[in-house]
């Protein structure tokens, strides 16, 4: 009689959903994603990709014919009990002469690390008892019935229940053992023999021991045996010591109301043990006990409550599986908590897709991160992990089940090859074939050498040597590979011409003296691309920009210049413009990200390229980098990794980028390394100092001590102020080396380093109080509005913005964009309204005039009765326009002239704002 417990101390993650969903699933529907290999005469694994109920899939089964004299099923078991390992672990150590595993997936429940991490269920070995297990009391738990799945006498596969018989007799009367060297509960009588881990019962004080020695027969419990050994020690209640257990016998543990079996029995006593289970399922090679069944009698037949937690849950699973002639095994797994690859399935989709394949039998094994299926490659000698566990590692479990080949050494029969290089072959190109593995006529890996093999075509495509060849003709057919009897076949395509020669890049931008190794693509008339020896290209390069050879490395000259290189493939050819700088080297345009990936430290961070309505600064694309660092504390990061180091072209004296910015007031960084592998951190600006909105040019100064060739690594946005932190989005495009110190390049594509106010414009931009247009554009010469006019005054002025006091306009409702920033100006007075003050007019140009008049009032200059220019008398700025001449603000537009009834520009504005922000 085995124990029945309420709970399991393996306990999954719990999913609600409504029962009138769990009832009312629709039929399997399958989804694109499918792969098929023979992996030995008797085993077949199949992958497939499928949606059910809505859910995307990743199941994979193999069937296991037993029909085949070579194939057949077997478990292993942990030596000692709680040891725990991999699937792929045990199926590599269980393989050896005679006994190759094809596959393998992970077995049966065991005990979370308090209970030791035994297991929970029956384990029987050939026709021997590994341990006994418990029976979980509860329709809501996995395993509530007695049922296992194993190989019996006929050597077909079975699940069924059975019925454990496991007792002693003493005196002449039969006494129920409970189970087998498990950690003892209430009421329990356990007995522990040699297999269990540890070198005594582990048990406290509360029960009463018998320690049995002199086992006759030895200690295995074989079914329909007894064995008999004498009453060495007992070990009364109270007594702190937990027993030793000898390594002849065993010793009975009893707890609670198992106690008054044994309280009188003494030293020197006879006991017998005997084990026994009912008649299927003698002479089985092995037993494993899991739950709960899934499948009987080719329906969906769930042997636990289907409204529980646990069969609702969606999850990893694993399963084994029967035919109804027992000669075919479905192991099965679907992978789960990997939405979109995979969201799992509740235990009654399972069924119904084990159904689906053929199942008239199923047992649900043990399943979330334990979900394991191990899969021996074509050509290997072990097996190797197939499924993705949701923990993103294989972990370690404590049964598996392996499908078994047991074939000879047979004779060389295939090869599996495949070319070097894939794809349609130019004629006279030279190519190779490489060689994944030989296998034998039962599917067995077979050591081969590459010096035995030949290649030929039977179209006569191709001229060998060894594993080399020409193509010779055109036409489409294959490639022949035979040696030590076996043979592979690849299919070859030669192509007498090609339709054109693209280049890698359609411009090249190098340093003055640098080398560089230039490439070309080659299309035929369906567009796809061909193979080609590179020797076939004729290169020729305008003579004053440098030299390029055979290969395509292109040397520049040392002075600056432009031109172009020129590429001929058979008689197509085509030309790269190329450009050369002494100044800086472009290490990335952004045009494609492939290689970066996103990471993130307290926060989220994801990578795309820019949309159609976030136009890049150069090219067509930028990189975008998303984040979220809301409700993180410590410092938070979001980076972009490069994949592969970028290469800078030497020692720069500082990188430079453009960024749009969103003013999140992050801090803006980079990582790099020199030739020694020593790593830096560089500021493209200071701690909180992206306060931007658009784009901006950024540069980070390289460290004196950085040695040698510089790599770019990544680069961040950190946000260490937990006040600051939010969330947003930035792009970053045109990332650049920079090599000589007084390099610049204009903010805008529209101003420039000569435009008059370039610098007013730049450092408005850094304190985020002015910006350009998404294109990259600043718009100098726009005239500014009114409304325009008092944002830039709330910014550079830091107005608060909440709680604003309506100012009544009536043509500026609270709703509208920029309302707060107006109505914060007018409420200190420094934009007042028109029409007696009761409308804004956001949309009216602002003048000169008002633009004095606002600069005064809001930076309270000084004012001055002295008049400054001949066309201020009469105006109400008059005051303020003094003002500004008084301050160094000012100086007229020329010939004693202010000019305030014109309208002023947003370059000139941001002129007498950074001057008047300067005093």
């Amino acid at each position: 009689m085995l124990e029945k417990v309420f709970t399991h101390t393996k306990i999954y993650r719990i999913v609600t959903m409504s029962l009138v969903f769990l009832l009312a699933f629709p039929a399997l529907s399958f989804a694109t994603g499918k792969e098929q290999i023979k992996i030995s005469n008797g085993v077949q694994y199949d992958y497939n990709q499928q949606t059910i109920s809505g859910y995307p899939q990743a199941i994979r089964h193999m069937t296991v014919d037993l029909k085949d004299p070579y194939t057949t099923v077997d478990v292993g078991y942990p030596t000692p009990l709680n040891k725990l390992s991999p699937t792929t672990k045990q199926a590599n150590a269980y393989t050896g002469p005679g006994k190759q595993v094809a596959g393998a997936i992970n077995g049966s429940f065991f005990w979370s690390a308090d209970q030791g991490h035994l297991p929970m269920y029956l384990i029987a070995y050939r026709d021997r008892l590994m341990n006994a297990g418990i029976i979980a009391s509860g329709s809501d738990q996995y395993v509530n019935q007695p049922i296992a799945f194993g190989i019996d006498k006929n050597g077909k596969g079975k699940i069924d229940a059975y019925n454990l018989s496991l007792s002693f007799n003493h005196a002449g009367t039969d006494y129920p053992i409970t189970s087998t060297d498990k950690h003892r509960s209430n009421d329990n009588l356990i007995l522990y023999t040699p297999l269990y881990p540890e070198p005594t019962t582990e048990t406290n004080a509360l029960g009463i021991e018998l320690v049995i020695s002199g086992v006759s027969g030895g200690t295995a419990l074989n079914f329909g045996e007894t064995v008999s050994g004498t009453v060495s020690a007992v070990r009364q209640r109270g007594d702190q010591t937990a027993s030793t257990i000898p390594k002849d016998g065993f010793v009975l543990s009893a707890h609670g109301e198992a106690m008054q079996i044994v309280k009188d029995i003494g030293i020197g006593e006879k006991i017998s043990i005997t084990t026994n289970i009912d008649e299927q399922w003698k002479g089985s090679s092995f037993m494993l006990t899991s739950g709960p069944e899934l499948v009987k009698n080719g329906k969906v037949d769930l042997g636990i409550d289907v409204t529980s937690d646990r069969a609702r849950e969606r999850a990893p699973r694993t399963a084994i599986a029967i035919d109804k002639t027992g000669t075919k095994v479905f192991m099965v797994t679907v992978d789960g908590r990997q939405a979109p690859y995979s969201k799992g399935m509740a235990l009654k989709e399972f069924a119904e897709y084990l159904v689906s394949i053929g199942a008239d039998r199923a047992l649900n094994l043990d399943g979330g991160g334990s979900t394991t299926m191990a899969v021996r490659k074509p050509g290997d000698f072990n097996v190797s992990l197939f499924n993705r566990p949701s923990d993103g590692r294989e972990r370690s479990v404590s049964t598996s089940l392996f499908a078994v080949s047991t074939a000879p050494k047979g004779t060389s029969a295939t090869v599996s090859a495949e070319l070097a290089k894939k794809g349609v072959y130019l004629k006279g190109t030279k190519g190779s074939v490489v060689l994944n593995h030989v296998m034998d006529n039962y599917y067995n890996p077979v050591k081969f050498s590459t010096k035995n093999m030949k290649l030929s075509s039977p179209q006569g495509l191709i001229s060998t040597n060894g594993l080399n060849f020409t193509a010779e003709k055109a036409g489409v057919g294959s490639i022949t590979i035979q040696g030590d009897g076996a043979t592979g076949t690849i299919p070859l395509e030669v192509v007498e011409s090609i339709a054109k020669v693209t280049p890698s890049t359609p411009s090249v931008e190098v340093r003055a003296g640098e080398k560089k190794t230039i490439t070309v693509k080659a299309l035929d008339s369906k567009n796809r691309e061909v193979i080609f020896d590179p020797s076939l290209v004729k290169w020729s390069v305008t003579p004053n920009i440098g030299t390029i050879t055979a290969a395509g490395v292109f040397t520049a000259t040392t002075t600056n210049g432009s031109g172009t290189i020129t590429a001929k493939l058979a008689d197509k050819k085509v030309t790269i413009s190329v450009a050369i700088t002494g100044e800086y080297y472009r290490i990335d345009r952004m045009e494609s990200i492939k290689n970066w990936q996103a990471s993130a430290v307290n926060g989220t961070a994801q990578i795309s390229t820019n949309s159609a309505k976030e136009p890049a600064f150069e090219g067509s694309n930028a990189l975008k980098l998303t984040y979220d660092f809301t409700g993180k504390s410590g410092t938070s990061a979001a980076y972009i990794n490069a994949k592969t180091p970028m290469k800078t072209g030497g020692k720069p004296v500082k990188l430079t980028a453009r960024v749009y910015g969103d003013a999140s007031q992050t801090w803006l960084r980079g990582k790099i390394a020199d030739s020694t592998g020593e790593e830096y951190t560089i500021d493209f600006t200071p701690e909180n100092g992206l306060k931007w909105l658009g784009w901006n040019y950024v540069t980070a100064e390289i460290p004196s001590a950085v040695e040698g060739d510089v790599t770019l690594k990544q680069i961040y946005i950190a946000q260490p102020t937990a006040s600051l932190k939010t969330k947003g989005s930035i792009m970053i495009d045109d990332v650049k080396a920079v090599y000589n110190a007084k390099f610049k390049e204009g903010l805008f594509k529209d101003t420039g380093l000569t435009f008059r106010a370039e610098k007013e414009i730049s450092a408005l931009v850094n304190e985020g109080i002015i910006a350009g247009y998404a294109d990259g554009s600043f718009g100098p010469y726009q005239e500014l509005t009114r409304q325009q006019g008092a944002i830039l005054l709330a910014r550079a002025l830091k107005l608060p913005l909440d709680n604003v006091k309506d100012p009544g306009f009536t043509d500026m409702a609270p709703s509208m964009a920029f309302y707060k920033e107006v109505a914060a100006v007018a409420g200190k007075g420094i934009i007042r309204g028109k029409e007696s003050g009761t409308k804004f007019d956001p949309n009216g140009k602002l003048t000169r005039a008002e633009m004095a008049a606002i600069l005064q009032r809001g930076f309270s200059l000084p004012l001055s009765e002295k008049n400054y220019f001949n066309d201020s008398k009469g105006s109400f700025a008059y005051e303020a326009i003094n003002s500004l001449a008084l301050n160094g603000i000012t100086e007229g537009i020329g010939g004693g002239k202010f000019g305030p009834a014109q309208n002023i520009s947003r370059a000139d504005f941001s002129v007498f704002l950074y001057r008047t922000l300067s005093k």
